[in-house]
Order: structure tokens, then C-alpha cells, then sequence
């Protein structure tokens, strides 16, 4: 008996929605055949950076995804940790896809409701499909965020022992591990029929053979979708052809920038409802740090902050609404709170000090990082200078330990590993803009109730 089986997918969109259109049409008319059909999300399709997303926490992401026809889905990053615990336990309420992972428990041990370790699917023609599901482990900061990630290759040899997927006929690997880990895997086990890829944003246009294992992946971005054709001849694999289309390549209708542009405008319009201050003029952009570095300080309970000025993609105007909130702050970074010695926080800043003209032109990507350059440091309760440690009236304690507060970008990123040498704590759940947004308004508040006389 022969039977064809066709999987479309993506991977990596980060609510980049220029393409969706064209997605939306592609998968419709592939799924225009005589093969069974099945389409599915690898993860980190949700980004914040996105007006839509932002205020709705992911869920348009969810609708957008129902409007493709996603059959199974897994979790990025950016689902896991993008998104506070509650957000992301609510993500799928509406989903009309099941969402398979095998890695993540709450921190009690439990599995989460809205996902399931494998699913295995019958084919119409009666071969067994088993679907496995993982996620790259960043251990630092599942755990502040409520969840417990696992070691994804323990948890595939625990999930390839279980009956159910054992005795399937051909098992696939939905992977937001990246591509080395992909690799390691495709090495390492004959009973992974086919991975298909995510996280490191790699592209195989035509597939790739490793071991026996094929591997798929379709890019960030929706810059590719992902078309691989299976047939089976009496339930065993007899042909497999991968392909990944550049979106760039599929025809274009004039209707689809003005979807993205109302898309865009509708998430844009919710925001601006909502205001946060009125500033007795626009910032520049010093003082639009300054103020970030305060909102920060209070939100960690710190003597210090350090910010770089690229974290402000645009300085605050007068009128300050979470658009203009999102706009200027669109990167999904959290705190860090650091508890130093005068002699450690020196060591820091002649390495960050250091390293500023060379960092200060450079595009950054990635990190949670969602503007342009990185810009020059700028600090709130000391100075730096002549490589020393200067404190201004608010920050007297010579002796003893100081707190440091700065994003999480710093330490994940390369180029700071004294910063790395020193425990940090991670500050949960809130984002930076979503710090800042607590402080304006609770000073507000403060404010109107002085001013009233309570």
C-alpha cells in the first residue's frame, strides 16, 4: 500500500507578520492534494516586540495560527520565557491545535495542562506517526519564571521508550533546540526518523541526510515555510523530498500590506488607550535613561543601575502611552540584581568601560535585544572614571556590599565575562518597559493622592 503524506511548516516568525499572508495562501494551496496533510509550528512564533502581540500576550499570535490550520505546535524561548507563567499558562485556551512538549514542568513537577509529552497520530491509510517535542533548556531563567526545563536529549530517550512511540512507524522530532543539538541527536539515535528544526534560525532549502535521520528547517522570520513530502509504501518510509520556500519568491497581492499595516495600527490603537505620564516636556534621551535607570533602581531595590542608550530606541515624548511605552522599549529583557564589592563592581566596569567604543556602533541582535545599536553606558548612583569607582550622595556605601541592577542581555551575551563571574538574581516576571510602566504609574498614583491630601 502506498500512501503520501505532507507536512508544512514554520518556525522562528518572533510576530514578524510581513509574510503571514503569503503564508496563509501557501499552506492553503498545498493543502489542496491528494496526500494527507499536517502543519505544524516549531516555536518562537510569539514576540512582543510586536504591537499585537504585546497586548494581547501572545494569544493574536494563537487566532493567527488557527487561521493557518496548525495541527501541532511547540514552545521557543520566547513562549517559555518571553511570557510570565500565567501569561503563557493561558496562551492556548483558544488554540484549535495541540501543543506537544516534553521537557517543561511546572516547579512542583507537574506537566502543563496546555501540552502533552508526544502525540501519536493514525494516517488515514493506518501508519503510526509519533510526534516528539523540546526545548532549548536556558536553566537561569525558566526557573524565576515558575517552570522547570530538563535536559531535552534525557527526556527524548525517556519519551522514545515509551510504547506508544517505540512501536510507531516513523517518529518525528519537532526541535526548538537549534542546530547542534539537532545534529547531536541525528548522531546519536537511529530511532529519529526526521527533525525538524528551530532556534538557531538555520535554513536547509533542500533538507539534509545525517545518519539516517533528515532534517528540516525553514529559516526566522517567515522569511522561509517549510514543505516536506513523505510516502509511505506498507507503513515504511519509501521516498522523502524537503524543501524550504523563500516567502520572497511567492506572489505578493496588493491587500497584503494593508493587513499588516491595520494589523499593526489595531495593536498600536489598544496601547495608546492606555497612558502613563504626561512629562512637563519630551525627553532627550538622557533623560529618558535616567529615568529608566530610576524606575529599575526602585523596581530591584538597588544602589546602582547601568544602562546602555540603545536600550531606547526613540527618547520618551510628553505624552507617554504604553504605544509610545512599546515603541521606545521593544525588547523582551528582564532585571538582573547583582550583589558586589566595591573591588568586584570595579573589575566589572573596566571590562564594560572598556569595551564601550567598540560596542557602542555595533548592531546587536539577539538576547532579547529589538532595537539598533547598542550606544554608550550611562549609570544611576555612581560614576566611573579614570578607572574608578565615583559615588554621588546616593550611593555612600564604600564599605560593604552594593546592588547592581542591569538587563539580562549583559550576561547573556559574550562580551562581559567578568559580569559572568559574579551570582546574579533574576528578576521575574516583570519585562523592562513593564518595570518602568509600574513605576510611572505608582508614582502617579503617589502623586494624585499627595496632591489630594491622603
Amino acid at each position: 500500500m502506498i500512501e503520501k503524506l505532507k507536512i508544512l511548516h514554520i518556525n522562528d516568525l518572533h510576530s514578524h507578520f510581513e509574510a503571514f499572508p503569503k503564508i496563509k495562501r501557501f499552506f492553503a494551496e498545498k493543502s489542496d492534494t491528494d496526500s494527507q496533510v499536517i502543519k505544524l509550528d516549531i516555536g518562537d512564533n510569539v514576540d512582543r516586540s510586536h504591537p499585537m502581540t504585546e497586548v494581547s500576550s501572545g494569544q493574536s499570535n494563537v487566532d493567527l495560527m488557527n487561521e493557518l490550520g496548525i495541527d501541532f505546535a511547540t514552545i521557543g524561548n520566547n513562549e517559555g520565557i518571553g511570557l510570565a507563567k500565567a501569561e503563557l499558562d493561558e496562551l492556548y485556551d483558544k488554540a484549535a491545535f495541540k501543543v506537544v512538549l516534553g521537557n517543561l514542568t511546572d516547579a512542583e513537577g507537574r506537566r502543563p495542562a496546555w501540552a502533552g509529552p508526544y502525540e501519536i497520530v493514525k494516517t488515514e491509510a493506518g501508519t503510526k506517526i509519533a510526534f516528539l517535542a523540546y526545548t532549548f533548556p536556558y536553566y537561569w531563567t525558566y526557573a524565576p519564571n515558575g517552570w522547570e526545563v530538563a535536559d531535552p536529549l534525557a527526556c527524548l530517550q525517556r519519551d522514545l521508550a515509551q510504547p506508544e512511540v517505540e512501536s510507531a512507524d516513523f517518529r518525528i522530532l519537532l526541535s526548538h533546540l537549534g542546530i547542534r543539538l539537532d545534529e547531536k541527536i541525528a548522531r546519536s539515535s537511529a530511532k529519529i526518523d526526521l527533525i525538524i528544526g528551530a532556534h538557531t534560525h538555520h535554513v536547509f532549502e533542500e533538507g539534509v541526510s545525517l545518519n539516517g535521520t533528515y532534517l528540516a528547517a525553514a529559516g526566522r522570520y517567515g522569511e522561509y515555510v517549510g514543505e516536506i513530502d513523505l510516502t509511505f509504501a506498507n507503513h515504511r518510509l519509501s521516498d522523502v523530498n524537503i524543501l524550504a520556500h523563500e516567502t520572497r519568491h511567492l506572489p505578493s497581492l496588493v491587500a497584503d500590506k494593508k493587513w499588516l499595516e491595520d494589523y499593526t495600527e489595531t495593536g498600536r490603537a489598544y496601547l495608546r488607550q492606555q497612558k502613563l505620564a504626561v512629562f512637563e516636556h519630551d525627553l532627550s534621551l538622557s533623560e529618558s535613561a535616567d529615568l529608566l535607570m530610576e524606575a529599575m533602581r526602585a523596581y530591584a531595590k538597588s544602589d546602582l543601575a547601568i544602562v546602555n542608550t540603545g536600550l531606547i530606541v526613540d527618547p520618551f515624548p510628553r505624552n507617554f502611552t504604553k504605544d509610545s511605552l512599546h515603541h521606545s522599549l521593544p525588547h523582551q529583557m528582564r532585571l538582573l540584581k547583582f550583589y558586589l564589592t566595591v573591588q568586584e563592581l570595579t573589575v566589572i566596569c573596566r571590562e564594560m568601560f572598556a569595551k564601550e567604543d567598540l560596542l557602542a556602533g555595533q548592531e546587536i541582535r539577539g538576547m532579547g535585544f529589538r532595537g539598533k545599536r547598542f550606544g554608550h553606558f550611562m549609570t544611576k548612583g555612581f560614576a566611573y572614571k579614570n578607572g574608578k569607582i565615583v559615588y554621588n550622595k546616593e550611593a555612600e556605601k564604600k564599605d560593604g556590599r552594593l546592588t547592581l541592577v542591569l538587563v539580562d542581555q549583559y550576561y547573556f551575551a559574550t562580551y562581559f565575562e567578568k559580569l559572568k563571574e559574579q551570582s546574579a538574581e533574576f528578576l521575574f516576571p516583570d519585562l523592562l518597559r513593564e518595570v518602568l510602566a509600574r513605576y510611572l504609574v505608582s508614582n502617579n498614583s503617589s502623586r494624585t493622592k499627595k496632591e489630594a491630601g491622603l
